[in-house]
């Protein structure tokens, strides 16, 4: 999570916005956006956003990767030649 010490008001920001942004890009720490003294938004860099992208995508393909041999382990597949014929039958391939 964001350090604490970089935890800024919506009013605060939205007057500095311009440097806040240099320096969120210059540190690449999250920066804390809070209204009323609670967090209501994490502001990160670009280049920080996309490494996350891209870490929950492989995450999330490792975990499909996972389910895929499970079902395997556990027979819960078909042969392909099953499945094919099946769609051919259904959709005219």
């Amino acid at each position: 999570m964001a350090n604490i010490t970089n935890s800024h008001s919506l009013s605060d920001f939205q007057r500095n916005a311009k440097g806040y942004i240099e320096g969120l890009n210059e540190t690449r720490e999250p920066m804390l956006i809070t209204v009323n003294g609670k967090v209501q938004a994490v502001l990160v860099d670009p280049i920080s956003f996309q490494q996350m992208e891209e870490n929950l995508e492989r995450e999330r393909f490792i975990a499909a990767v996972k389910a895929g041999i499970k079902d395997i382990d556990e027979g819960r597949t078909r042969p392909l030649d099953e499945v094919y014929s099946e769609m051919k039958a259904k959709y005219g391939f």
